[in-house]
């Protein structure tokens, strides 16, 4: 089993014991090294837990005259604490940022708002799920790269192949194309699908369905939720 794999069957375990509802993930495509930034200076803000006076933060955030540094931190104390008003005061923010710089960062301030608001409600543990490519309405945003056997071009019947299977395993599974591009030797999905599906086991299927009309697909292929490569990477990728 690969490290994905892990990483996914784990997850699976984890959502079977604490519910669907304990999940949360961000929506937004931001790289993960300014998502470890983010919440490595939120959990600094969270244990000092210096008192601050909301009103004050939530006018600071909304100044025009206020550094980006200081809004970072007013977006931090604001999400550290579980009140609708600082929740609101975020998420207003975030749908129309006055600096375009914190846009990432407001919405992982929204993320943990809203973690530490259903914390509070609930009584139970939150699960915050990081992933370079984000997700959407409970499912996970991975991208995926197959390429032919031999690194040949594709024919036009292996074309549609690859089409008609891909999209029949997928759909039939409720997994989500958000994009599907077909190259000279190589095909690119971007798919978004629900925290408990093994959705591996539905590629490698739709791989052998695919390798009946003559094995023209590799059965090795990169899928990781951390970025979408550029055709400069991919290229690279299968010229070793």
């Amino acid at each position: 089993m690969s490290k994905q794999d892990d990483i996914l069957a784990n997850l699976r375990k984890t959502l079977s014991e604490e519910g669907v509802d304990s999940f949360h993930i961000l929506e937004e495509l931001i790289p993960i090294e300014e998502q470890i930034e983010y919440f490595r200076y939120f959990e600094k803000i969270r244990l000092e837990n210096e008192p601050f006076e909301r009103d004050h933060e939530i006018s600071l955030l909304f100044s025009p005259d206020v550094s980006i540094e200081r809004k970072k931190l007013s977006l931090c104390k604001l999400a550290s604490v579980p009140d609708i008003g600082a929740y609101r005061s975020i998420e207003t923010y975030h749908s129309s940022p006055l600096e375009p710089e914190l846009k990432n960062w407001s919405a992982m301030a929204l993320v943990s708002s809203r973690i530490v608001l259903s914390s509070d409600l609930s009584g139970h543990q939150q699960i915050y799920i990081s992933s370079g490519l984000g997700g959407h309405d409970k499912r996970l945003r991975f991208f995926a790269l197959f390429a032919t056997a031999d690194r040949k071009p594709f024919t036009d019947l292996q074309k549609e192949i690859v089409e008609r299977e891909f999209r029949f395993q997928l759909e039939m599974s409720d997994i989500e194309i958000e994009k599907f591009e077909i190259h000279d030797n190589y095909f690119t999905l971007l798919i978004l699908f629900p925290f408990e599906i093994d959705v591996k086991s539905i590629l490698n299927a739709a791989i052998s369905e695919c390798n009946q009309y003559g094995n023209f697909l590799d059965e090795r292929y990169l899928f990781t939720n951390l970025k979408i490569l550029s055709e400069q990477e991919i290229e690279r990728l299968l010229s070793k």
